[in-house]
């Protein structure tokens, strides 16, 4: 029966090595998790995206904008929707990640 034989330091390495990728499996397996529920969160909100790009886009906010310059909507009314550039952005930025989501972009930065 043959038994392998191994170097000085052959052992201390592999267990270093085995060490090391599972440390790598666990911090990849909690990244995947993580990513996962965003991106299940991000799909959910998109019904929300369309409903808010087709209010800035529809003429409804232009309206709500007009009269909140007018002073005819109430003091206690948050108004973050109406700044110029909230809506816009946010609808930019989805769209980035949309992009970044598919997979020909994905294998292009990565």
């Amino acid at each position: 029966m043959d038994i392998e034989k191994t170097t000085p330091g052959e052992k201390e390495q592999q267990v270093k090595r085995i060490e090391q990728m599972e440390a790598y499996l666990n911090d990849a397996k909690e990244a995947v998790k993580k990513v996962s529920a965003a991106l299940e969160d991000f799909m959910e909100a998109q019904n929300k995206v369309i409903a808010l790009e087709n209010y800035y886009e529809g003429g409804c906010w232009r309206k709500d904008f007009e009269d909140d310059e007018k002073g005819l909507l109430p003091d206690y009314l948050k108004r973050g929707v109406l700044s110029e550039d909230a809506i816009y952005d946010l609808l930019t930025d989805n769209d980035e990640l949309l992009a970044i989501i598919s997979m020909d972009e994905f294998e292009k930065r990565w």
